[in-house]
């Protein structure tokens, strides 16, 4: 009975129309190259990403500058002065070049997050490392989202 529906439940889903939302068939670019400011692991994640997108067969040959600022801002401070809530924002200024280096297009990308200090040091650069994570993946996104509608 159970080999019965493993079998079933395989040619179901086998069969569910599933196709991915980012494909580099579908993308129309190459990218040639990336230069960017800085590179820590949270550029070299967009890097990354945006590299899977390109396709090789594209006669699109873009080269890609990105500037990444990342920006920690007390909002809120207690009764004796000391910061009790910070905001973080991370800027992606994205410029695509063409072969000779003239500009196609550019946009800017933001995200932020407001959060509440904690006074274990440990906890709280944890907290912040996993919070600038995500807000890059969300501006990867909208990279992604920008570059797919590039003509």
């Amino acid at each position: 009975m159970k080999k019965i529906f493993l079998i079933i439940a395989i040619l179901l889903f086998n069969s569910c129309g599933y196709t991915p939302i980012y494909s580099s068939k579908d993308s129309n670019f190459k990218v040639i190259s990336f230069k960017k400011n800085i590179n820590n692991n949270l550029t070299n994640y967009i890097q990354n990403s945006i590299s899977v997108f390109s396709n090789e067969e594209s006669e699109k040959k873009l080269n890609i500058s990105f500037d990444f600022t990342e920006n920690i801002s007390v909002i809120l401070k207690d009764s004796k002065g000391d910061p009790s809530r910070n905001r973080l924002t991370i800027n992606v200024e994205l410029t695509l070049l063409d072969i000779n280096q003239n500009i196609v297009t550019s946009n800017t990308f933001s995200e932020s997050f407001e959060y509440n200090i904690d006074d274990n040091k440990f906890n709280l650069k944890q907290y912040e490392k996993n919070i600038k994570f995500n807000l890059v993946e969300q501006i990867t996104q909208e990279i992604l989202e920008f570059l797919t509608n590039v003509k």
